[in-house]
């Protein structure tokens, strides 16, 4: 399954990008697997787009972020990042979700090869990358990556609670 993103949808860019790494419990066999995230260092950048649409002359403008953020829902990532990504993990792969019918980027359980939905580990209290306390995100190691990053995005979280206390690699 490839990925149907052309270049100018991508959405967020960085001169360097982080791999979040942890484990957690499968939802459907209840094993214990490891997970992959991106996280996006203070000074990334955005693209807002003009949502009137009326003016011919579109005002697409890159907004540089002041915050840290995990990306969630990716449905492009440059070469460069998914080769990155298939060296760490054979699990994080690109798929088509059953449940919402929309293809991206996720993590697949190692065990029985489920696909776990990016909404339960990113969105929910105490969800894989949404720790509810310390402990817990000391636990999501952040390997950072000194190259570029291109990605088209739907999910975003900003400033991550707890983000300052996950390991550095």
């Amino acid at each position: 399954m490839s990925q149907r993103v052309e270049p100018n949808d991508i959405n967020i860019r960085s001169p360097s990008y982080l791999i979040g790494r942890t484990a957690a419990a499968c939802a459907y066999c209840r094993g214990s697997t490891r997970l992959l995230a991106l996280a996006l260092p203070r000074s990334h950048e955005t693209l807002h787009v003009d949502a009137d649409g009326e003016s011919e002359l579109r005002a697409d403008v890159w907004q540089v972020a002041s915050v840290n953020a995990f990306i969630f829902y990716v449905e492009f990532l440059s070469e460069a990042v998914r080769s990155r990504l298939s060296q760490l993990s054979r699990f994080y792969r690109f798929a088509r979700s059953e449940a919402d019918m929309n293809s991206y980027w996720a993590n697949h359980c190692e065990h029985c090869s489920a696909l776990l939905d990016d909404h339960e580990l990113h969105c929910e209290p105490d969800g894989a990358f949404m720790p509810a306390n310390e402990a817990k995100a000391s636990a999501i190691e952040l390997l950072q990556i000194d190259e570029p990053f291109e990605a088209a995005a739907a999910g975003y979280a900003y400033e991550p609670e707890y983000f300052a206390l996950m390991r550095r690699a």
